[in-house]
């Protein structure tokens, strides 16, 4: 539990740096008193381990945090706010809405905050029951809630510092969020060693942050870590000794290569799900070699590449990955229709198709549902977006399938760029990479949707791009 250990080194080590958030650096004895008044607060007005799964929203990012952490030391569990099944939502602002609500009012924050920060003792738990609501990417459809036990909390923590950081006693950059499931392992596991926690941090604060304090780790998606190559200013040093963990998405060679250069030699994959768990692990410099790697199983995970009925393939040849593990769920929270499809046979099908190399390791083609059927061939959107990921200008891209009007679909690929590009000259600079497609259709965009973990909304895109050409665009 993570505020156990809050407590423990705001009396070992009260004066030590223990969360960085924009603006702010707060000790482990501030942090730890801020959780005490608000545990005691929220205590009064009848939260606790009877509550259900509540959500919290927060004037600020510190007190959202804090909160949260209150949470955890009153024993009740946590969701994020996008939980459409919440069972209590905390907020500063009054909302309509089905869930029961619990309106902290600015009058209420302020005697909280002003409190005595008398200590409240960890609430007793049973570890098997639910300690957090993780909902899935929702790339491929509705987001559905995962439910995490205090037992699998603990045990992420504690695989995150055995696995990225025993040596690692600068900053624990969490660019994903503390709600984000990589988040929240990495933060309770720097706080279990006494390390500090940054958090909410924008790419240019994040480059400077890393360029300061030494030894540190960062955990962020593929996106962000371009949106952090991008912001680094010229002259930025890198920062060599932190470790970087990019996980949410396919990471780019061509991003993975940069990252190593600017950034850190020290970059690694992060393969997992909200369902499985932490699936594999490893080094970035492995996908120069071998496009689509992942790393191996992660210690305790049994991964199988299997066919449709379940059935392991041949080592080396393509198809699901399915994986077991201790952070594996059994199924879906309050959905039946769902469950059967993604836990079968005692593990969980990811839907993503992969197959193992040589030495053990995973390397990924993609998911199933993202394969593209045209006209009978099919097509990969993941070699497509790494290869347009090299274009220099390029910041982002997404490969997706939309109807045409022959009536089979067309590939599309929307592109993020930081200057305009002739179509054919992408056209001709793709195909000097490999991509063999006769035909391709080019959106450009400022952004492109994505999912709660960052993953391409591919339905999303096909639908803007439908909408657009409805309406006479290209």
């Amino acid at each position: 539990m993570s505020t156990a250990y809050l407590a423990y080194h705001a009396r070992a080590r009260p004066r030590a740096l223990a969360l960085i958030v924009p603006g702010r650096r707060v000790t482990y004895a501030e942090l730890d008193a801020d959780v005490n008044r608000y545990a005691r607060g929220l205590a009064e007005l009848g939260v606790g381990p009877d509550s259900g799964c509540v959500a919290v929203e927060a004037s600020n990012r510190y007190r959202q945090g804090v909160i949260m952490l209150a949470l955890d030391r009153l024993g009740a569990a946590g969701t994020p706010w996008a939980d459409p099944r919440a069972d209590l939502r905390i907020s500063p602002r009054q909302r309509e809405g089905p869930t029961r609500r619990l309106l902290i009012s600015a009058g209420w924050t302020a005697a909280v905050e002003a409190a005595a920060p008398d200590p409240v003792a960890p609430a007793p738990r049973d570890p098997d029951a639910i300690g957090r609501v993780q909902l899935t990417s929702g790339s491929t459809g509705q987001a559905r809630r995962v439910g995490r036990s205090w037992r699998v909390l603990e045990g992420r923590a504690a695989e995150a510092v055995a696995l990225f950081g025993l040596d690692r006693s600068g900053p624990w950059i969490v660019r994903t969020g503390l709600e984000s499931g990589l988040g929240q392992a990495l933060a309770a596991g720097a706080w279990s060693i006494g390390a500090p926690v940054a958090s909410d941090l924008g790419p240019r604060e994040v480059a400077e942050l890393m360029e300061t304090d030494a030894d540190g780790l960062l955990g962020l998606t593929p996106l962000q870590l371009r949106e952090l190559l991008a912001a680094l200013p010229d002259g930025h040093p890198g920062a060599p000794s932190y470790r970087v963990l990019a996980t949410g998405g396919a990471l780019a060679p061509a991003t993975a290569r940069e990252a190593r250069l600017r950034l850190s030699p020290d970059l690694h994959i992060v393969y997992g799900a909200s369902e499985s768990g932490r699936v594999a692990v490893g080094p970035a410099s492995r996908l120069e070699a071998d496009p689509g790697f992942v790393g191996w199983p992660a210690p305790g995970v049994t991964v199988d590449i299997v066919d449709e009925a379940g059935a392991p393939v041949p080592h080396g040849e393509l198809g699901e990955v399915r994986a077991c593990g201790p952070a594996s769920a059994a199924r879906y929270l309050d959905d039946d229709e769902a469950t059967p499809t993604r836990f079968r046979e005692g593990a969980v099908h990811t839907g993503d198709l992969g197959r193992f190399l040589p030495d053990g390791a995973l390397a990924l083609e993609g998911r199933a549902d993202d394969r593209l059927d045209v006209g009978g061939v099919k097509v990969w959107p993941a070699p497509i977006e790494a290869a347009a990921l090299e274009h220099p200008a390029v910041r982002d891209a997404a490969c997706f399938a939309v109807p045409g009007e022959a009536g089979g679909d067309e590939v599309w690929l929307a592109l993020v760029a930081d200057e305009e590009i002739d179509r054919q000259d992408m056209g001709r600079y793709l195909r000097e990479r490999g991509v063999k497609l006769p035909v391709m259709r080019f959106a450009w965009s400022q952004t492109l949707p994505r999912g709660e973990g960052g993953k391409i909304d591919r339905m999303a895109l096909r639908a803007q791009t439908m909408a657009a050409l409805n309406r006479g665009g290209d």
